[in-house]
């Protein structure tokens, strides 16, 4: 069973809690009082949860439960991003932030990494991670696009069943 629709729902509700106490006005929530739907977005911090999926097994997704992506055109051995400009407007970067909170994934294969536009970018297994910009919660369409992969709790590359 699919944990990412738990697992977006428990974030929401915590990041509306957090919202609800804040007078910054940073938030996670935001619209509804004009007549337009609330936005929600992804609380800070880094959120990987293990989730599973019929065409290719356990995946990561992310707190919203979009799936996270490595690249072969990357390195996990020393760690090291090479998507910049173009590339980061089809795979957008995952910022390391705290908190870290992880589910079904081990706090010993997540890492961190200074990308060359100076921002730390998250690494699993050693591999900078992505999520795919437009892609929908709980889809895994760049899987197998110009050698990007939905990766393992471990870092590995998802295999296809």
């Amino acid at each position: 069973m699919s944990r990412a629709p738990v697992l977006a729902a428990v974030a929401a509700i915590a990041a509306l809690a957090l919202t609800s106490c804040s007078s910054e006005g940073d938030g996670v929530y935001s619209g509804g009082g004009n007549g337009q739907a609330p936005v929600l977005s992804a609380p800070k911090g880094v959120y990987l949860s293990s989730n599973s999926t019929g065409q290719l097994g356990t995946t990561v997704i992310d707190a919203v439960g979009f799936t996270v992506y490595r690249s072969d055109k990357d390195s996990a051995d020393p760690p090291t991003s090479n998507c910049a400009d173009a590339c980061t407007q089809t795979w957008k970067p995952m910022v390391y932030e705290e908190p870290v909170v992880l589910e079904g994934v081990q706090q010993g294969d997540v890492g961190r990494i200074t990308r060359a536009d100076g921002v730390e970018q998250v690494t699993l297994g050693g591999w900078p991670v992505y999520t795919k910009v437009g892609e929908q919660t709980g889809a895994t369409t760049g899987h197998g696009q110009d050698g990007w992969f939905a990766v393992q709790p471990d870092g590995d590359k998802a295999a296809k069943s």
